[in-house]
């Protein structure tokens, strides 16, 4: 066989061989760089109430029948998918938390606050600091001892009202 067949055979082989390992090194560097998002779902049924931690700065506390997602990102996004939560946010860093209802998006502003969710968008009611509501028409800021009534694309009803009545079916308000 002459040394040329020989050469171009090693040549292919060669560039194959490249082709794989980049394949692979690429594969293996995203599977160890890659954190997949994990979500964890908290529930309660009629009668039942739950309180957790959803990080060492982040507790919840869900009334009877409601249900809750959370993933593991950083900060954490959380969606209401039915009934009422409680959100106590400790700490001084704002932005910790991101609460999800239907398309609207709530973050809170290092504060305690609770979400309730209906068939038509919700209420936000804050007992300390601060909420921002995202809407498609702009976001609004909800302050201590308001309540905020919100759709998918506005924000109404924004009212002055009582710390008992944040979220009146919590043991600890």
């Amino acid at each position: 066989m002459p040394a040329v067949m020989r050469f171009r055979g090693w040549r292919r082989f060669l560039i194959n061989l490249s082709i794989v390992a980049a394949a692979l090194f690429l594969g293996l560097m995203s599977w160890l760089i890659a954190k997949p998002t994990a979500t964890r779902l908290h529930e309660t049924v009629p009668g039942e109430r739950m309180t957790f931690a959803a990080t060492p700065d982040i507790d919840i506390s869900l009334d009877a029948d409601s249900s809750v997602t959370i993933t593991n990102t950083e900060p954490p996004r959380v969606e209401l998918l039915r009934g009422n939560a409680f959100f106590d946010v400790k700490g001084h860093d704002p932005g910790k938390l991101q609460v999800k209802v239907g398309t609207t998006y709530i973050k809170d502003v290092g504060t305690r606050f609770s979400v309730s969710k209906r068939a038509d968008g919700g209420t936000v009611a804050v007992a300390s600091g601060q909420v921002e509501i995202q809407v498609e028409t702009g976001k609004y800021l909800v302050g201590a001892h308001e309540r905020a009534d919100f759709n998918n694309t506005s924000v109404t009803g924004q009212r002055v009202i009582a710390e008992t009545d944040v979220a009146p079916w919590h043991p600890r308000r």
